[in-house]
């Protein structure tokens, strides 16, 4: 299904490090062009990467590499390489891409520049076809935000990025408050058994109690087979509706709408139950539950979204009044739908008004929240502007029944990225407070207010941003096994080899473990280990040798400090052999970087590598060194974190 395809699609993992079927530019693009064809955008990505390495000036692979960044929402690496192909000399061969630019500006916020380019794309567009439609519509979305609407309340709005305790580098999204406990769902779960490469990821619903760390719903709640998400509550409190979605094939998703009662002892029942095939059409996906109660016919309406037949487009609300225990037949929802995408409604109650979010209408990015209040009649569709809108996705808007805060999902700048380099994937959870305005003293309150959080990251532009610059391996890597001090082997190639055992670290340490609560904070915590810092310091090592590069080419001379560490599971001496190993790779890997551009630098002492040693007595306290003991000798996170070389300076 459609907005699964996207909204979870870009909820997968970046899994890692790819064997690579030939050393060809032409071998990497046809391997690019495969995963790109099975909608796995990351691993195209890595390869139109490192095709380009191979065939710079290929205005083709520019434009696939733009493609495949704006679909993985790695906006600033889309517009950047969108741009070359627009001012190549073969611009004319790729006449989508002043289109597409246009589209990334806008969802960076650059309105005006994107305002111009649907303006160009119209102009040399001999055809009124689709996208020439879908960019006059562009041409009014541009203005619109150009107006610099924003909330249309009289309430100080603030969109506060919550911390780690909820969000991860995975997506977090469609948050829910009931009383004091916080229900959302997490797409960063180890998919058991999965054949898929790279192996995809499972989400889960987990609840917070007044936002403290997240947890797993217990007793077997979660499927463990499938994708669970998205919660929605009866009136009484005595229904969770959530939905089971399963992957059809390598990316699509498809979904149902199942519920749980609550048994006599308040918990709820074990066996979920699916939602009759009135509600659940077979063939198309249903997704996304919400309920409310029409004050007016008193009775409680279960919205959701479909690619069901009737439809406006590609995914529509849809909605169906209950009675009793009877579901009657669905209806699509004509006031909102759109030919596009409109997804995640929320009904709130106590306002009696609809929130839902959509990429065809007029706003400031790709989805953007609106509101349409029930009376006799569906009212007029509002957007709920700055700060809730962004010119990202914002998507999962809810609000408590006070109307004092709610939540929003959105992959805007300040959420936790699993490619950060790039500013790519995924969608966290923000925090929507409203306050009362101050009245100036006529009496007379003032013009809105609007408090926008977080600040971009920072970037990186100097060697001296990336220090320290941590880069992890395996135990006993490179070489298992010797006393020798030097190795052949690159860091590149160790990191190949060891990123993709992520799944073997979680199962070791996880084995002996029976809390499931247990389980899946340890899952987590690997996880997040390998993600935010064994591939981290991989990626931005990649990042500090390409500004490395610049300075020796404008003539700085540049020496690089490194230290070298070991776990503690075998003798000092050992450790220390070990450890310059491991620098020794480290130097491998700048010899041989892209094809040795290095190498004249080093041979001619305008780059030199330090070498400073540290074993065992470097180790942090507390960390095993029982041979015995693997699980906490090898497979922890505190005996993997020393496993590593550190750049410590750079003069």
């Amino acid at each position: 299904m459609k907005f699964e395809r996207f909204a979870l699609s870009i909820f997968l993992t970046v899994i890692g490090a790819f064997t690579l079927i030939a050393q060809s530019a032409r071998a990497y693009e046809k391997a690019g062009d495969k995963a790109f064809a099975a909608k796995d955008y990351y691993t195209a990505f890595v390869h139109f990467r490192d095709a380009m390495e191979r065939s710079p000036n290929d205005v083709g692979l520019w434009y696939k590499y733009a493609e495949v960044t704006r679909q993985f929402n790695a906006y600033e690496e889309a517009e950047r390489y969108y741009a070359k192909v627009v001012t190549s000399k073969e611009t004319q061969m790729f006449p989508l891409a002043s289109f597409w630019l246009g589209q990334v500006k806008k969802n960076l916020g650059k309105y005006q520049d994107a305002l111009e380019l649907f303006e160009t794309f119209l102009k040399n567009s001999t055809e009124a076809d689709y996208y020439s439609q879908w960019a006059n519509e562009e041409l009014n979305a541009c203005r619109w935000a150009i107006a610099d609407p924003a909330a249309p309340t009289d309430k100080i709005v603030r969109v506060e990025h919550l911390d780690k305790k909820i969000n991860t580098p995975f997506s977090e999204f469609g948050a829910v408050q009931v009383g004091n406990m916080t229900y959302y769902s997490s797409y960063r779960f180890e998919y058991p058994g999965d054949a898929n490469t790279p192996e995809r990821k499972l989400s889960k619903l987990l609840t917070s109690e007044n936002m403290a760390k997240g947890k797993v719903m217990g007793r077997d709640f979660n499927d463990e087979k499938k994708l669970t998400a998205h919660t929605a509550f009866s009136a009484d409190g005595n229904r969770i509706y959530f939905t089971l979605c399963e992957y059809v094939n390598a990316s699509d998703i498809r979904c149902e709408i199942v519920y749980r009662d609550k048994d006599k002892r308040g918990r709820w029942e074990k066996t979920p139950i699916k939602l009759p095939e009135i509600v659940n059409k077979k063939g198309f996906t249903t997704t996304q539950p919400s309920i409310g109660f029409d004050s007016l016919a008193q009775k409680e309406v279960l919205y959701f979204v479909s690619d069901r037949p009737g439809g406006k487009g590609k995914l529509d609300i849809w909605y169906c009044e209950l009675e009793k225990d009877k579901f009657l037949e669905p209806k699509n929802l004509e006031a909102a739908n759109t030919p596009e995408n409109d997804i995640s409604p929320y009904f709130h109650v106590a306002s009696q008004t609809l929130y839902f979010s959509a990429d065809g209408r007029s706003g400031l990015g790709g989805f953007d929240v609106f509101s349409m209040e029930k009376r006799q009649t569906w009212g007029e569709i509002r957007s709920l502007g700055k700060p809730v809108n962004s010119s990202y996705h914002d998507i999962y808007y809810s609000l408590d029944d006070s109307a004092k805060g709610g939540f929003v999902s959105s992959n805007r700048p300040g959420s936790f990225y699993l490619d950060p380099d790039n500013k790519a994937c995924c969608h966290d959870i923000f925090r929507v407070v409203y306050e009362e305005k101050p009245k100036s003293s006529d009496g007379i309150p003032p013009p809105p207010i609007v408090v926008e959080t977080p600040p971009t990251p920072p970037t990186f532009e100097k060697l001296e941003d990336f220090l320290p610059l941590a880069l992890y391996f395996d135990n006993d890597e490179p070489d298992k096994r010797t006393n020798r001090t030097t190795t052949k082997k690159t860091y590149e190639e160790t990191f190949g080899k060891f990123y993709p055992r992520k799944g073997d670290f979680i199962e070791q340490y996880t084995k002996p473990i029976t809390n499931e609560e247990e389980v899946d904070e340890a899952t987590l915590n690997i996880t997040d280990f390998f993600e935010n810092e064994v591939k981290k310091g991989f990626d931005h090592l990649g990042l500090f040798s390409g500004i490395l590069l610049q300075r020796l080419e404008r003539g700085d001379r540049v020496e690089i400090v490194i230290k070298g560490y070991t776990s503690p599971r075998a003798k000092s001496d050992y450790n220390d052999f070990l450890a310059q190993r491991r620098i020794s790779s480290l130097r491998n890997q700048f010899e041989r970087w892209r094809g040795g551009v290095f190498e004249n630098y080093l041979k001619y002492g305008k780059l030199v590598i330090s070498e400073a040693p540290f074993g065992e007595s470097q180790s942090a306290s507390g960390i095993s060194d029982d041979l015995f003991d693997e699980r906490n000798s090898i497979y922890s996170v505190g005996a993997s974190r020393e496993r590593r070389v550190e750049i410590i300076e750079v003069k």
